[in-house]
């Protein structure tokens, strides 16, 4: 709810208010020159209020609101950014008092659902307010789900998420509150949770972490070029031989991530595979990356990793016919199918939390429990 001008007196009276949003190659002062405010007040305000904000920082869309007094004085002036700071000044005798707040906005619960007719994506963008939600959904099923190797036509969703409005406009989502999407016709759910302890998470509809201890995929974009197999037409010896792991085809440069926390084992060239990262996880597990056109920095033999951290880029080093990422997993040693094995989880939900667990979820498995058709609507 906007901050009303609270006048120095019961006298003042205000005589103009000019209020806009910045567009594509602007600037404030043209703005607010374009509205027809005075010259010596554009460059008043926009002196003062440099001191405040740095104006190289404005974007399109931020928001400005100006308020002058008889004689073309300045009484307030507040500006909303992308980010949702609001800045403003206030006549205080001589000079001005500033302010920085967050701007309030409405909280609605969402529900969105949808069947998969061509791509997830397609999917998804038809129903979604605003993209970043679908990069929400693929994090929370990096480690149970790859979408763009494993999602079908005829596959499911229903989502149920937080989403921020600013005088009834749609401004950004917030967190997924709960998910499910039905794979070949198995439902995986997602549900999130806060313990008495604080910790947040997201967990299946039992209380089972879906964190695991390596990811679905190294990569975030990508296509399987070559599945995993033990008897392939080599692409370029002609010869049928295993193939121990997946090729993912991407652009030359795409950023490859560790799979998994865990130690630098091997980085450097290595045969056919060309530039080679090998990191040792837990559980005995381990996961190459090859034909990389490049290391990231800090990717150093002997050095933790992070899961997620950026380790190389796709390239076509080594014995390859084009860019692409071979990824390969071992358990105790052996290849493993990355796309098949099960993966060590993280700790479920403290038995003397379940309680609390289901009574915090029960509504929202309600929710997905709602037949599909398609379409977007507010809960609450």
């Amino acid at each position: 709810m906007e901050e009303p001008i609270e006048p120095e007196s019961e006298n003042i009276e205000i005589s103009a208010i000019y209020s806009g949003k910045l567009h594509k190659n602007s600037s404030l002062y043209t703005e607010l020159l374009h509205q027809d405010v005075p010259k010596a007040a554009v460059a008043k305000i926009t002196t003062r209020f440099s001191e405040l904000f740095d104006l190289t920082n404005s974007h399109p869309g931020d928001e400005f609101k100006l308020f002058l007094l008889p004689g073309d004085s300045i009484l307030a002036f507040e500006y909303i950014t992308n980010d949702l700071k609001k800045y403003r000044l206030e006549s205080a005798g001589s000079g001005y008092i500033d302010r920085v707040t967050e701007v309030e906005l409405e909280k609605r619960i969402e529900y969105a659902e949808a069947v998969i007719e061509t791509s997830l994506w397609a999917a998804l963008n038809e129903v979604l307010p605003d993209h970043e939600l679908f990069t929400r959904i693929t994090d929370i099923y990096a480690w149970e789900i790859d979408f763009l190797t494993e999602s079908r036509v005829g596959d499911t969703f229903k989502l149920v998420f937080q989403a921020f409005y600013k005088d009834g406009e749609f401004i950004k989502c917030g967190d997924v509150l709960a998910a499910e999407y039905i794979l070949s016709g198995t439902p995986h759910r997602a549900f999130l949770y806060t313990d008495p302890d604080g910790y947040t998470d997201y967990y299946d509809e039992n209380g089972y972490s879906l964190r695991r201890a390596l990811l679905k995929s190294p990569l975030n974009y990508r296509r399987i070029s070559s599945g995993y197999s033990h008897s392939r037409l080599h692409p370029i010896y002609k010869i049928y031989r295993p193939h121990l792991g997946i090729d993912y085809a991407a652009k030359k440069g795409t950023p490859v991530v560790a799979a998994g926390d865990g130690i630098v084992k091997v980085k450097g060239w290595v045969n056919g595979f060309g530039n080679y990262v090998e990191i040792q996880h837990e559980y005995g597990l381990s996961t190459g990356y090859g034909h990389l056109n490049g290391f990231a920095k800090g990717v150093v033999e002997g050095r933790r990793v992070r899961q997620g951290q950026v380790i190389g880029y796709v390239g076509e080093t080594g014995v390859a016919t084009g860019p692409h990422l071979d990824y390969r997993v071992k358990k105790d040693g052996n290849y493993a199918n990355p796309l098949r094995m099960t993966v060590p989880a993280s700790s479920p939900v403290k038995a003397d939390y379940l309680p609390n667990f289901r009574d915090m979820t029960g509504e929202l498995a309600k929710d997905l429990d709602k037949p599909v058709e398609r379409k977007l609507y507010v809960l609450n």
